[in-house]
């Protein structure tokens, strides 16, 4: 069986793509991973993610914006330090997102199973209050 680790944010206003990549990117986390950005711009309801050259990542936020604004979820993969990381998904009401933790989990300290959630949120929460953020969910489950 495999764990299932995500965090759900609620903001008060709508939210775009390259601003909250941004903020993610300006709070310390990055988008290059073996010089390539991994994407979702979910146009027909597949969720097929894509590979770019980190130097097209202006374009990649131009093109999550348009389809988010047209009310499609879109997504990007991004890392912390300690190559701890997943996929951040803004969701098609443009008022919540999802990180889905799925690159080397931080461990929680003596636990055996557990991701250690508060570690990400002392990261996140600083760089979502400014962006209106207003609720908090986090769930790690089989």
């Amino acid at each position: 069986m495999s764990r299932s680790v995500d965090i759900d944010f609620t903001f008060n206003g709508s939210i775009d793509a390259p601003t909250f990549v941004r903020a993610l990117l300006g709070g310390g986390l990055r988008a290059s991973r073996d010089g390539k950005v991994t994407y979702l711009i979910d146009e027909d309801g597949m969720f097929d993610w894509g590979n770019a050259p980190s130097s097209h990542l202006n374009e990649i936020l131009s093109r999550m914006e348009k389809s988010s604004s047209a009310g499609r979820t879109v997504g990007i993969t991004l890392l912390f330090t300690g190559e701890h990381g997943g996929d951040f998904l803004i969701h098609p009401d443009r008022t919540s997102a999802s990180f889905v933790i799925g690159i080397n989990p931080k461990p929680l300290a003596g636990s055996q199973k557990f991701c250690d959630l508060g570690w990400y949120l002392a990261q996140l929460v600083p760089v979502f209050e400014p962006l209106g953020l207003s609720d908090i969910e986090a769930r790690d489950s089989v």
